[in-house]
C-alpha cells in the first residue's frame, strides 16, 4: 500500500480549526508527499508541473503551496487523471447535476479513510457529534435512485454522526423517471417529527428547503422542532438569491417556521472534485480547517490576491492518492475575510460570491432550482 505518513496525520489532526505552526508544517509536508507521488505516477500532472517549471520536492514552507500548479476543475469533467490503477478504487462518485458532463472521483481505501477522518475531526470540533437518536430530513436526491451522485453520498454520510432514528430523502424520481421534490410528504413528516420529541437534522440543498419554507409561510404553518435540532445546508443559495433573499433573511424565516436556533444553522461547502469538508461557525462564517488551504487567484494573471479581494477560489487538500486533485482551481468566485472571526478560532474564513464565467457549470444548486420550478 502507498504510504503517506504526513497526509494520514494531518487528515486526522485534532481541533482542525485551531492552527499552530506545527500543524501548518505538517500540512506542507503532506502536500509535498502527494505532489511528488502524483508527479511520479500521473503523466498529465508531470506534464503540468514540468510546463510550469515546478519541482514538487521544492515544497518546504507554507508560501510554497501557492506555487503548486492547480488543475482546472473543468478539466476533471473531461479527463481522468489517476495515479493508481482503477482496480484499487473502492468508491466512485460523480459531480452534481442531472445531465451534462460530470466529474468522476475515485477513492482508494486509504484516500476514503482520510476524507472520512477529516469530516470526523471537523464535526467533532463543531459539536455536531452526538449520541442522541436523531430524525433526518435530507433535501437531496434519494441515494437509492441517485446511485453514485456525490452530493447524495455526502448527505447520507452526514448521518453517521448521530444514531439515526428515521431518515427521509425529499427528492425522488416520479413514474416518468424525473426528479420530483416531495413537498407535501416532507411537510407531513416534519409535523410528525415535531411531536416525536427527538432532534431533527435538515440536510442538503437550500433550493428545496427554501421552497418548503416559502410554502409554510404562505399557509401560515409554524413548527417548533425539538431541542438540539439543526439545519446543515450546502450546495448554493441560488433559489433564495433569485428571489432577492439574503442568507441572513433566510435564516430568520427558517427560524420562524421551524423553530431551529440560528446558532444551529450551519453552512457547508464542498464539491465532488475536491471532497474535503468546510463548515460555518455560529457567526455563519466558513472556516478553513488546517488540512485545507484556500487561495484566491486573479482569473487573468493567476496571481494570489490579497485578503478581501474577489477572485477564483483554489482548493488544496492532501488526501487523494488515486486521483490527482491535490490543488483544484474552481469556477467559484470568493474572497478571504480580512478580519479574524469573532468565534475565537484562528483559522482563516472565506466568503462566496457565485460562479464565474459566461456559461455556468450545472451544479446542484442550479439543477435543484430547475426541479423546483418544474414542480409548480
Amino acid at each position: 500500500m502507498t504510504s503517506f505518513p504526513a497526509g494520514d496525520q494531518i487528515c486526522r489532526i485534532k481541533d482542525p480549526l485551531t492552527w499552530t505552526e506545527d500543524k501548518k508544517q505538517l500540512m506542507v509536508d503532506a502536500c509535498r508527499e502527494f505532489a511528488v507521488f502524483h508527479y511520479e505516477n500521473c503523466a498529465d500532472i508531470k506534464y503540468l508541473y514540468d510546463r510550469h517549471g515546478f519541482d514538487p520536492r521544492s515544497i518546504q514552507k507554507e508560501s510554497d503551496l501557492e506555487r503548486i500548479p492547480p488543475l482546472g476543475v473543468t478539466a476533471m469533467k473531461y479527463y481522468l487523471l489517476n495515479s493508481l490503477p482503477q482496480s484499487e478504487s473502492v468508491l466512485t462518485l460523480t459531480s452534481s447535476g442531472t445531465s451534462g458532463q460530470k466529474t468522476q472521483i475515485w477513492f482508494d481505501q486509504g484516500s476514503l479513510d482520510r476524507v472520512q477522518a477529516m469530516m470526523d475531526v471537523l464535526w467533532e470540533q463543531a459539536g455536531l457529534t452526538s449520541d442522541i437518536p436523531t430524525n433526518y430530513v435530507a433535501f437531496i436526491y434519494d441515494p437509492e435512485q441517485a446511485n453514485d451522485l456525490g452530493i447524495a453520498f455526502t448527505a447520507k454520510n452526514e448521518m453517521r454522526f448521530t444514531p439515526v432514528n428515521e431518515s427521509f430523502f425529499t427528492v425522488k424520481k416520479d413514474e416518468n423517471g424525473e426528479w420530483e421534490f416531495l413537498l407535501e410528504e416532507t411537510l407531513a413528516l416534519l409535523q410528525r417529527f415535531e411531536k416525536d420529541g427527538k432532534p431533527v437534522r435538515l440536510l442538503g440543498i437550500p433550493a428545496f428547503l427554501f421552497e418548503l419554507v416559502h410554502e409554510m409561510e404562505n399557509r401560515g404553518i409554524q413548527l417548533k422542532l425539538p431541542e438540539h435540532s439543526a439545519a446543515l445546508i450546502g450546495g448554493g443559495w441560488k433559489a433564495a438569491e433569485d428571489k432577492k433573499v439574503s442568507k441572513a433573511e433566510f435564516r430568520d424565516r427558517l427560524h420562524r417556521v421551524m423553530g431551529i436556533s440560528k446558532d444551529r444553522m450551519i453552512d457547508l461547502y464542498g464539491m465532488a472534485e475536491h471532497s474535503a469538508p468546510y463548515d460555518s461557525c455560529r457567526f455563519h462564517r466558513l472556516h478553513v480547517p488546517v488540512f485545507n488551504r484556500i487561495l484566491v487567484r486573479d482569473p487573468v494573471s493567476m496571481k494570489v490576491l490579497p485578503d478581501g479581494e474577489v477572485g477564483l477560489i483554489e482548493l488544496i487538500t492532501p488526501y487523494n492518492a488515486i486521483i490527482a486533485n491535490l490543488a483544484i482551481l474552481s469556477t467559484d468566485l470568493g474572497y478571504i475575510e480580512k478580519e479574524p472571526c469573532p468565534c475565537g478560532s484562528n483559522s482563516p474564513t472565506f466568503g462566496l460570491i457565485g460562479r464565474g464565467g459566461i456559461k455556468k457549470h450545472k451544479g446542484c444548486a442550479i439543477t435543484a432550482g430547475e426541479i423546483v420550478r418544474r414542480g409548480k
